[in-house]
């Protein structure tokens, strides 16, 4: 019954549908919040974004002065002067579809799993540092979430090369190679972790090709890489980028930025345990070599996204979705190989019921207080209209108190209890019209 369960086509889509649900649910209960505020006004002269030429100017400004992810920071300009549900909408979406795509990278050839695709979306729900963060928080989730989406539709094939199935980087192809090239330079573009790590796995996929499987591979083929790469020093160089980083670098800085390297990759020691394990269980089994390389290039792209910040000035939790995601799927890889062997078929199916019995509590726990945040964000909005009506113009408001690493209001600065002038309270106080706002300490 359960390897019926397991296979069955009709499960399939209710789980993903489920997955759009709940997260639906998620977005349309996190608010505007710190950064989001900001990103209604232009970067080129503070009002806000209301045309096409008005998000053209203000992303021009944003690279020559800010950083160079000026499409993920478009995306999120577009979407903070949309109605709330239409984000909510596509980014429910977009976490369906990066699960989707998660799992079709980890089952490649092999037979359909459900339980795989379930206990996915529990490692994520349970594992993922900031979850809140990463994919309700419109900031952040055009940030992390849409880049890990758009680097999986990337690397998908380039695994399918290294698997040997029919793809279009093969030979005969050239229109589709091209627009692929074309868009592998904006993906490039898009995330200085992110988009690093898929452009260093599709490198070590063609390197397993030509060397490893002694495959011819095509100019065509790495022309997508050419682009990727192309596209990611656009970013990384950019004006903006330079000068922000060439204040405040210095070797002292490099040191204490590879300590919170290291104390990141222990937030997510679950996951590393978890792998190392299932890469002794595969190689004494025998898995098949092919698997095993596959779960070692995601493994090697998840170490080097987290590695990257040890340049970056700043680090936060969120940061580490990219390592945390391509580790599971790292992982995903093995159990799915293992799920076929018969020594580990029961071990891996009771690994994977166990995660799905944790997300029948982490997930009802996660939403509750997606939800109380949520309340308490609408009652500090209602008292700042309230005292805005009544003639105030400078507003004090109670700070709400998030428990969970699902609500996105955790690890956020809400507003500042000390300085007016600080960006979040000057641009909460910009958006409602009123001339200050003060956090209120107890």
């Amino acid at each position: 019954m359960l390897q019926r369960l397991d296979r069955s086509g009709l499960v399939f889509p209710v789980l993903l549908i489920a997955v759009f649900g709940v997260m639906l649910c998620g977005n349309l209960l996190t608010d505007k919040l710190a950064d989001d505020f900001a990103y209604v006004f232009s970067f080129a002269d503070g009002t806000r974004v209301q045309s096409v030429s008005g998000l053209l100017a203000s992303m021009r400004a944003h690279y020559l002065t800010i950083n160079g992810r000026v499409i993920a920071h478009a995306f999120v300009q577009i979407f903070e002067n949309l109605p709330k549900i239409v984000f909510a909408a596509v980014n429910a979406g977009m976490f369906t579809l990066s699960l989707a795509l998660g799992y079709t990278l980890c089952c490649g050839k092999q037979k359909r799993s459900n339980f795989l695709l379930l206990g996915l979306f529990a490692a994520v729900w349970i594992y993922m540092p900031a979850f809140g963060q990463v994919n309700f928080w419109l900031d952040g989730a055009c940030n992390y979430l849409w880049a890990q989406v758009f680097a999986l539709l990337f690397l998908l094939p380039y695994v399918r090369l290294f698997e040997g199935r029919s793809v279009f980087l093969d030979a005969g192809h050239p229109v589709q190679q091209i627009l692929f090239a074309l868009y592998a330079a904006a993906m490039g573009a898009y995330s200085e972790n992110m988009s690093g790590a898929a452009l260093f796995m599709a490198i070590l996929f063609l390197l397993l090709v030509r060397f490893d499987q002694k495959r011819k591979v095509t100019f065509l083929a790495a022309l997508p890489i050419v682009t990727g790469v192309a596209g990611y020093a656009a970013m990384i160089f950019s004006p903006g980028e330079l000068q922000n980083k060439n204040a405040g670098f210095s070797a002292l800085r490099l040191l204490y930025q590879a300590e919170k390297v290291a104390d990141r990759f222990h937030v997510i020691r679950v996951v590393i345990a978890a792998l190392v394990i299932l890469f002794f269980i595969s190689a004494a089994l025998h898995v098949e070599r092919r698997r095993l390389l596959l779960a070692g290039v995601l493994t090697c792209g998840g170490v080097g996204a987290g590695l990257i910040f040890a340049l970056a000035r700043f680090y936060p939790y969120r940061s580490l979705a990219a390592t945390m995601l391509l580790l599971t799927l790292a992982c995903g890889v093995l159990l799915r190989s293992l799920l076929e062997a018969q020594k580990a078929k029961r071990a891996a199916l009771c690994l994977l019921t166990l995660l799905t019995l944790s997300l029948c509590y982490w997930c009802p726990h996660g939403m509750k207080d997606v939800y109380l945040t949520h309340t308490a964000v609408a009652e500090n909005r209602e008292l700042l209209l309230q005292q805005k009506d009544s003639g105030e113009t400078q507003i004090r408001l109670p700070i709400p108190e998030p428990q969970t690493k699902y609500s996105a209001l955790d690890g956020l600065i809400y507003l500042s209890t000390s300085e007016t002038d600080y960006w979040s309270n000057l641009y909460m106080a910009k958006y409602y019209g009123v001339e200050s706002i003060l956090a209120e300490t107890e």
